[in-house]
């Protein structure tokens, strides 16, 4: 019998025997593919040392039969801020993203985002899971939350004005990643500018922004601190949460074994290693910055100067939160900022 005989044969006999399997038993040996789409490279710390070994645990723990796809750097087409609807459009399954870069989608994380929220990037992911089923659900209709953690300590970074006080932040175009954050930077006399992470090194370089609000990780993480000389740190700032979502029919779509792989594998478990990496990124960061450039500690008194500037921000948009029907309130007061 010729080799391509014999395939012949063997093919239909293949075939023969998965016809006679039961429906369920075919499905379960079907290989599935998931796309996941994000705007980080693939040298961001959380594509490289989270969402890598997650995509191979997964593959690991369905014997090959589910698969994790990494788009990085908007590989799949649109802009940042387009991230979490293309997941919900279905044209990638799951997203890596900032809930910020659409504030208006998630009203409910925004009020997660007001200063003085989190101490710590763990602290600020095991509170957002504490909140997710009596107040953060709602904002994630469409789709199932795989990872949803806190950055670290966010900071000021700036070009050429060292930023000292409250009063050094008037009049300075300073860079924010979400509604929610500009409104803080108003509160203290500057001029927000929403700006998805990658644009932020052009744009600092180039004078465009003046200083840019963000986590210290990103002095590594996006090159800043190749054109920030300048780090205020310790400033009771909010922080940016940060999301793995899945389409939900997508999920739906799964075989149960399959389901319970994405299930074992994500959540908080895997939100505390995402906060975690950023934590030890930061500590990596604030001494490379030390190194190279003026780093300003704010002292516990002027933070606590900070704090106060900023509760105007904090009423109002428990307030707006309360008038749009939303619990907003009642997340403020458990997050103890009220």
């Amino acid at each position: 019998m010729t080799s391509s005989r014999r395939a012949f044969v063997q093919g239909t006999l293949a075939a023969s025997a998965a016809a006679t399997l039961p429906a369920p038993a075919v499905l379960a040996q079907q290989k599935e593919e998931l796309k996941l789409a994000t705007f980080v490279p693939p040298s961001h710390i959380i594509y490289a040392q989270v969402l890598v070994p997650w995509a191979k645990e997964v593959e690991q723990k369905s014997g090959g039969r589910l698969t994790v796809r990494l788009f990085p750097s908007m590989q799949l087409g649109g802009k940042p801020p387009e991230l979490y609807r293309q997941t919900v459009q279905g044209i990638s399954d799951i997203c890596f993203t900032l809930p910020g870069y659409t504030s208006a989608d998630f009203p409910m994380m925004a009020l997660t985002e007001l200063p003085g929220a989190a101490k710590t990037a763990e602290d600020g992911t095991r509170k957002l899971w504490s909140y997710m089923d009596k107040f953060l659900v709602r904002d994630f209709k469409g789709t199932n939350v795989l990872m949803l953690w806190n950055a670290d300590s966010a900071s000021l970074m700036s070009r050429s004005k060292p930023i000292r006080t409250i009063a050094d932040m008037k009049g300075l175009k300073v860079r924010t990643p979400s509604a929610a954050q500009s409104a803080q930077i108003e509160a203290l006399g500057a001029t927000p500018i929403d700006m998805p992470a990658p644009a932020i090194y052009n744009n600092l370089e180039r004078g465009v922004i003046d200083a840019t609000m963000i986590p210290m990780t990103a002095a590594l993480d996006f090159k800043l601190i190749e054109v920030a000389q300048h780090y205020t740190v310790n400033v009771p700032l909010g922080r940016s949460p940060f999301l793995v979502a899945m389409n939900a029919a997508r999920y739906d779509k799964l075989p149960a074994d399959l389901k319970k792989v994405i299930d074992e594998t994500t959540g908080l478990g895997l939100s505390l290693k995402g906060a975690a990496t950023y934590d030890k990124q930061a500590e990596a960061a604030l001494k490379a910055a030390r190194a190279r450039h003026n780093v300003i500690d704010v002292s516990d008194a002027d933070a606590k100067k900070w704090q106060d500037a900023f509760m105007p921000v904090i009423r109002t948009k428990a307030a707006e939160a309360d008038k749009a029907g939303l619990p907003g309130g009642s997340l403020v007061k458990a997050m103890g900022l009220l």
